[in-house]
């Protein structure tokens, strides 16, 4: 696939990846704006619930930062790039990043792990 043909966060993320058709996980940091939080869990609810039936998800979870209210974290596990960019294509992801945006002080900002397994 080229880069041409992924969403931007995906071609962003292949960027990290040595090997697109291996696994690998991110984390997705969010701040938002004070007062917001609710209306950000409650965005995120419906993205939540299908993202998880997803082919090539295996974890997609949302935490809140225990001490700092605003401070949020999305969990993602991914088979491979593929399931990453067919997520980042669906209707219900476009209106989550829509709703969003508006509910954050800045863009989030995305690391990429490669997972470990030690034999």
């Amino acid at each position: 696939m080229s880069s041409s043909e992924l969403h931007p966060l995906a071609d962003e993320v292949s960027q990290h990846l040595s090997d697109p058709t291996k696994t690998f996980m991110m984390l997705v940091y969010c701040e938002v704006q004070s007062g917001k939080e609710d209306d950000f869990k409650a965005a995120f609810h419906p993205a939540l619930k299908a993202t998880v039936e997803e082919a090539g998800n295996f974890t997609y979870r949302l935490i809140q930062q225990a001490d700092i209210p605003t401070a949020f974290i999305v969990i993602e596990h991914w088979q491979d790039l593929q399931s990453l960019d067919d997520h980042l294509k669906q209707p219900y992801l476009e209106k989550l990043l829509s709703d969003l945006e508006p509910l954050l002080t800045k863009a989030p900002r995305v690391d990429v792990f490669h997972e470990y397994v030690a034999l």
